[in-house]
């Protein structure tokens, strides 16, 4: 105030000047601030045109490159959470993603990890391909390189002032040769059918007995999952025994009447039960057989509806001769041993029901019984399996298979009959009887290590034939075994576990012979276990 204009006009030069001076910097730090607000933030209301105008070129090409590898490495981060997430699930939570999704579920989990991981991808809305992590990383690696090298002369003028080396080539790791590869026999051939036995009956009056044998791993979820699987089986294949293994029943399970076990199953068929469940561990091991009933008495009444259930637990359990698993023992068989079927008696197809082999250490887990026929004997086995760290090998080969030996040799002495032994043996014996003999693990797993092989042909050695690998000598891809925990079943990666195993006079058809050996094949579409249901046709001539 008081001023005069000629001494203002300093003033205002000196305002000029220093607006003149700063202008450029604001430009350049709101060029800065709207270049930075627009790569990191995908929602900027501004367009990229408005942008460029406040920012010179080389700083917005560094800072596109910058940016990007931001995004990149939030990216991997996410990825690499993913994957540990995915890692941390057990294979039945993985599955159950993949079913939801409509994908399949077999493999391995690191197939079912991959599997979840490229549909993650390929659906995401972040625009990520569906090819495998490492595959990604390179491909976002050479996507920043290419923006890198498409900026305009100044950043390829900046670049080149840093004087810094080209990028190396990543070194490729030299492969390992790898060693041969081991066995995949998957396909399975075709084996003829060797006996037609409504033939021989017409043209001999012999008779077919067909043995039916069968892991269920658990018959109760078998009867709740598949409730018509063994009377399916029974009226389909004309079945005259059925052994089961692995029931994993308590003895009150079979008298339980919600059940409906005992005195229930089969019962409409015509079968009795005999059950054998351990006693040493609760739902663990077991076994079970159903023998056609044979009731036809002398006046053609038939004595099994006079007494169709059997009323007390000594009934399922302890073995009164001949009776089959019912009550009026000693009368009902009296009554059904008239009649033939053909030229065959029918008291040839009654047994006597036994149970164990005679060794305290073995019979408390409920692992066999045997059915004496009078022309032959036939033990029902559920053969321990050595255990995943094979902490039972040494029990099994030295201990238990010893001694089943020594027990069907002594049947055989003394009733002077060939004998057979049936069911789950735990034990692939060749290399016909693995989908992948050669593989490195096998030696060590349970069924497929060198004691448990050379502990079964010792018993072969003795005298005693495997009936399906004796009658179907080239056969392959004939499994009884699949892993459902790695879904091996649909491609036919199988073991052969199962066996009928008889003497040597079984196979034997001459004049003299009463009971033949006449085939032997399994069922591998029947469902319900892990296992699957094996046959044995025996003619019986008289």
């Amino acid at each position: 105030r008081g001023t005069s204009n000629a001494n203002k006009r300093p003033l205002r030069l000196l305002t000029s000047t220093t607006a003149l001076a700063f202008r450029p910097c604001c430009i350049l730090a709101v060029g800065l601030f709207l270049q930075i607000d627009c790569l990191c933030n995908s929602s900027s209301p501004l367009p990229s045109s408005v942008v460029s105008a406040f920012t010179p070129p080389l700083v917005t090409s560094r800072l596109h490159v910058r940016c990007l590898h931001r995004q990149q490495a939030k990216k991997r981060q996410e990825q690499e959470q993913q994957q540990e997430r995915l890692t941390n699930l057990r294979v039945p939570e993985l599955k159950d993603k993949l079913r939801a999704l409509g994908l399949k579920v077999g493999g391995r989990k690191s197939e079912l990890i991959e599997r979840l991981e490229s549909h993650h991808t390929s659906t995401s809305t972040t625009g990520r391909s569906s090819m495998p992590p490492s595959k990604r990383k390179q491909t976002a690696d050479a996507s920043a390189t290419g923006i890198a090298s498409s900026s305009d002369n100044e950043a390829e003028a900046f670049a080149s002032s840093k004087q810094k080396a080209p990028a190396k080539p990543p070194k490729k790791k030299k492969k390992k040769a790898k060693a041969a590869d081991h066995q995949r026999q998957t396909e399975r051939t075709d084996i003829p059918k060797l006996w037609d036995g409504d033939a021989a009956t017409e043209q001999s009056g012999s008779y077919t007995m067909k043995i039916m044998s069968w892991n269920v791993a658990g018959l109760r979820a078998l009867l709740k999952n598949h409730p018509d699987a063994l009377p399916s089986l029974a009226r389909d294949h004309g079945l005259d025994v059925i052994a089961l293994q692995e029931i994993k029943l308590q003895e009150s399970h079979v008298t339980d009447p919600k059940l409906k076990i005992g005195g229930h199953l089969l019962e409409e068929e015509g079968y009795d039960g005999h059950y054998s469940c351990s006693t040493t561990k609760k739902g663990y091991s077991g076994t079970a057989v159903f023998v056609k009933r044979r009731t036809r008495s002398a006046d053609g009444v038939d004595a099994a509806a006079k007494s169709k259930k059997q009323a007390t637990l000594s009934s399922f359990f302890k073995a009164d001769a001949g009776n089959g698993g019912s009550d009026g023992g000693a009368e009902k068989n009296a009554a059904r041993d008239v009649g033939n079927i053909g030229n065959v008696d029918v008291a040839n197809l009654i047994p006597t029901v036994s149970y164990g082999i005679g060794k305290e250490k073995h019979d408390g887990e409920g692992r066999s019984i045997t059915l004496d026929f009078p022309l032959f004997t036939m033990t029902n086995l559920y053969v321990p399996n050595s255990g995943q760290k094979l902490e039972r090998l040494s029990y099994r080969t030295k201990e238990w298979d010893a001694d089943l030996l020594a027990y069907m040799q002594k049947k055989e002495k003394e009733r002077n009959v060939p004998v057979i032994w049936l069911g789950d043996l735990n034990v692939a014996h060749t290399a016909k009887e693995t989908w992948n003999e050669g593989a490195k693990h096998l030696v060590k797993s349970a069924g497929t290590t060198p004691e448990e092989r050379a502990s079964f042909d010792q018993q072969l050695d003795a005298g005693y034939v495997d009936a399906f690998r004796e009658l179907h000598p080239d056969a392959l891809g004939h499994y009884s075994y699949w892993s459902q925990r790695a879904g091996n079943r649909e491609p036919n990666k199988g073991l052969r576990l199962d066996y009928f195993v008889c003497s040597q006079d079984l196979l034997e058809d001459s004049n003299e012979s009463q009971v033949v050996v006449r085939d032997s094949y399994m069922i591998p579409d029947q469902k319900g276990s892990d296992h699957c249901p094996l046959v044995l046709e025996l003619e019986i001539k008289c």
